[in-house]
């Protein structure tokens, strides 16, 4: 059953058209994506939920492959197939090297050669702290000291734990609202 209602571009009210121009001019994408469309019937919210996603997702100095890594890997083992679809397409879109296999290893904690070493600490870090938010608070877990010991500037920490939030907001509110996937990642033919 679905629990949402994707509001098309034609169908939306001015304010709401201004946000999905906004979206698809930053993102240079024809349509807005189905989480955003899903959000259609409430200007503030959308507008809210965009900002946020174009500030932690689109914006800032973390590498764009690290984020959708870092955002792949929560989405996956949150059991959100909307979200692991999304930021495996980007992902993938962003380092064609990278493999679905790759990506999934990358998700199990897994090393890769193709990777620098500090994503692989910002993989661990950021996504224990978006599974486990409790760990964050834990004195044995420093996640501050790991991430610079990897080279992470304080306002690239701060962007990362913006990236565990963000991970775990959009996997719910994706979740709730059952939101379609534009294309399924692997494709459901491969």
């Amino acid at each position: 059953m679905k629990r949402q209602t994707l509001v098309e571009y034609e169908d939306a009210t001015p304010q709401v058209r201004a946000v999905y121009d906004d979206v698809m001019e930053t993102l240079g994408t024809p349509k807005p994506l189905n989480v955003l469309m899903a959000l259609g019937n409430n200007p503030q919210v959308l507008g809210g939920v965009w900002s946020m996603l174009r500030n932690t997702l689109v914006e800032g100095d973390v590498p764009a492959l690290l984020k959708e890594l870092i955002l792949f890997r929560i989405s996956v083992h949150a059991g959100n197939r909307y979200c692991t679809s999304l930021h495996g397409h980007a992902a993938c879109n962003l380092d064609p090297s990278l493999t679905y296999e790759d990506l999934m290893a990358l998700a199990e904690g897994e090393a890769t050669d193709k990777l620098p070493t500090s994503f692989q600490v910002a993989l661990d870090v950021v996504s224990q702290a978006a599974l486990e938010p409790k760990s964050v608070a834990d004195d044995r877990f420093d996640f501050e000291e790991r991430l610079r010991d990897a080279g992470f500037s304080e306002a690239e920490i701060d962007e990362l734990l913006g990236q565990a939030y963000f991970g775990v907001m959009m996997n719910m509110l994706t979740d709730a609202y059952d939101i379609p996937w534009e294309e399924p990642f692997p494709p459901e033919d491969a």
